[in-house]
C-alpha cells in the first residue's frame, strides 16, 4: 500500500502542476511520459529477471526530511565557437557573468560542454578552468548516438575524444550527458572513464533488451521525441542509481556509471506544465516559470530522505541572453530554501562524491 500511496501523491501533484502531458520539444525537458503512467504498484525489485518493471524504486518510505543537492546543468552547445571568434567571445562574457550572478548567492553552475571546449583552444581562453577554479562543476555534453545508423564504435571513440579534448584545458571530467543510444550507452561511457551521466532521457529506453522496456515506452524516433527525462516522475527522480549496461539500466546495480536524473528546465518551466511552447523552444523566462519552480520544488522535497543522497537540477541550453533580473528573482527563491536548510548548491561531480561516500 505504501507504494501505491507514493503513486498516487505523484499522479496527483503531475496533474496539478500540468493539468496533461508536456509537449516534447527540442531543448525542454517534460515531466511525464508521452501516455500515462500504468495504474500499478510501483515497483521495489532491481532483479529484472522479475519481469517488465516500470521503473526503479528505492525508497518507498521517504520521511521528507532529506536535504536537496541542487545545480544548474547547462549545455554548451550548438555554436561554432570554434570558427566564430566574435561568437565565442560572447558567450565567454555571458557565463563570467552568469557566474558572478550565481557566486553573490552561493550557487553553483555545472557546465557540460561540447563546442565550446574547441573555442577555448582555438581562441586561448580558458573559460571553463577558470570557472572550475571558482567552484563550478565541468563535465562533457556528447550528444551522440540518437541515430541508430551510428555504430557502437563511434559511440565509444567519439566520447572517448571528447573527454580527452576537454581534459586537455586542465579541468577535471568526471561526467557526460548527452549519450542517448539504442547502442550500449552506459558500456561506452564506463569504457571511457566517466563516472555518472546526467540528462537522461526517454530515447535511452531504446537500449534496454526489449523485455525490460518499461510501460510508457514508445518507438521514439529520434532523441528529440523521446527527449522527456526518464524517470518519469519525480518520486524517482531525486536518488542517483548505478547502471552497469544499457541492456537493463533502469534497475540499480552496486557499481557502475551513476545515473542522476533531471529535473526541469530552468527558462521554460511555465511551457512545459501547460503545454503553452510554440514548437519553437524560444520562450520568455518571468514570473510564471519561478511560480511553477516553486510549487516543483515544494513537490520533490515530499519524496526526499533524510537517509540517503537526494539531488535534482535545473536544465537550461546556453543560447540567448537570459533575463538577468528574472534570473537573479529565480536565484533569490532558491536561496529561501537555502536558508531553510532544505536545499545545498553542489556540482554534479560534488554529488558524485557525495553519493560514493554514503
Amino acid at each position: 500500500m505504501r507504494f501505491f500511496k507514493i503513486l498516487c501523491l505523484a499522479l496527483v501533484f503531475t496533474l496539478f502542476l500540468t493539468g496533461c502531458a508536456p509537449a516534447v520539444n527540442g531543448n525542454l525537458l517534460p515531466q511525464t511520459p508521452t501516455k500515462p503512467l500504468p495504474k500499478n504498484e510501483l515497483p521495489t525489485s532491481s532483479n529484472p529477471q522479475e519481469g517488465n518493471q516500470t521503473l526503479p524504486l528505492q525508497n518507498d518510505n521517504p520521511d521528507g526530511q532529506g536535504v536537496l543537492h541542487f545545480t544548474v546543468m547547462v549545455h554548451l552547445e550548438g555554436w561554432d565557437d570554434e570558427g566564430n571568434e566574435d561568437g565565442f567571445r560572447r558567450h565567454a562574457q555571458m557565463l563570467r557573468e552568469y557566474a558572478a550572478l550565481f557566486e553573490k548567492y552561493g550557487a553553483k553552475l555545472t557546465l557540460e560542454s561540447k563546442e565550446f571546449t574547441a573555442g577555448c583552444l582555438q581562441w586561448s581562453d580558458n573559460v571553463l578552468l577558470e570557472l572550475e577554479q571558482r567552484g563550478h562543476g565541468i563535465g562533457v555534453h556528447a550528444d551522440i548516438g540518437g541515430n541508430k545508423r551510428t555504430t557502437q564504435q563511434e559511440i565509444n571513440v567519439g566520447i572517448l575524444q571528447m573527454k580527452q579534448e576537454l581534459e586537455s584545458l586542465g579541468v577535471s571530467v568526471r561526467h557526460i550527458s548527452g549519450v542517448c543510444s539504442d547502442k550500449d550507452w552506459v558500456a561506452a561511457c564506463l569504457n571511457a572513464g566517466f563516472e555518472a551521466t546526467t540528462g537522461t532521457v526517454s530515447y535511452s529506453l531504446w537500449s534496454l533488451d526489449e523485455q525490460f522496456r518499461p510501460d510508457g515506452f514508445e518507438p521514439y524516433e529520434n532523441p528529440g521525441e523521446g527527449h522527456s527525462p526518464y524517470p518519469w516522475i519525480d518520486a524517482l527522480s531525486i536518488t542517483p542509481w548505478y547502471a552497469d549496461s544499457g541492456a537493463d539500466w533502469i534497475f540499480p546495480k552496486d557499481s557502475g556509471l551513476l545515473i542522476i536524473p533531471s529535473g526541469i528546465a530552468l527558462t521554460a518551466a511555465y511551457e512545459n506544465a501547460t503545454e503553452s511552447g510554440n514548437g519553437a523552444g524560444t520562450f520568455v523566462f518571468d514570473e510564471k516559470d519561478i511560480d511553477i519552480w516553486r510549487q516543483k520544488l515544494d513537490e520533490v522535497l515530499m519524496y526526499t530522505d533524510s537517509g540517503v543522497v537526494n539531488t535534482y537540477y535545473a536544465a537550461y541550453s546556453f543560447g540567448s541572453p537570459m533575463d538577468i533580473i528574472v534570473l537573479e528573482q529565480w536565484l533569490a527563491l532558491i536561496d529561501e530554501y537555502v536558508q531553510d536548510g532544505r536545499i545545498v548548491w553542489s556540482t554534479i561531480p560534488e554529488m558524485i562524491d557525495l553519493y560514493y561516500a554514503q
